[in-house]
């Protein structure tokens, strides 16, 4: 089996505050993405902020930094998946220009919940 940090064409990246790990990032290049879409394009596919780290802006580096990746990666788009019920990362993305495009559902456990597929059209 291999694991996350074995897997070809995937990143994780750590962003740092005060000497302290605040937060990563997982991207996924190439086969290494969940789904497929048309042209080339970048999966964010964990983005995650320590809650003591928080509404420090943060996350907002973190997804630039991977705006600025899937650019060097010559991607179109930039994409990810979030939770249908996460009303406030719903909002942060659709603020920083990230479109909705289809759903599609993960199991939690044995309960399967819905995520958003959202995309953004990378600008060369």
């Amino acid at each position: 089996m291999v694991t996350q940090l074995e897997q070809s064409n995937c990143a994780f990246y750590f962003i740092m505050k005060d000497g302290n790990t605040a937060g990563y990032t997982k991207l996924n290049f190439a086969e290494a993405q969940t789904e497929t879409y048309d042209g080339e394009s970048v999966e964010i596919e964990k983005l995650y902020v320590l809650p003591a780290f928080k509404r420090q802006g943060l996350g907002r580096k973190l997804l630039e930094f991977a705006e600025e990746t899937a650019k060097q990666d010559h991607a179109e788009y930039l994409w990810l998946g979030v939770w249908s019920d996460n009303d406030k990362a719903l909002a942060f993305y659709h603020e920083i220009g990230f479109k909705q495009t289809t759903t599609h559902t993960f199991n939690l456990g044995d309960d399967p919940q819905t995520d958003f597929v959202m995309v953004k059209k990378l600008q060369k």
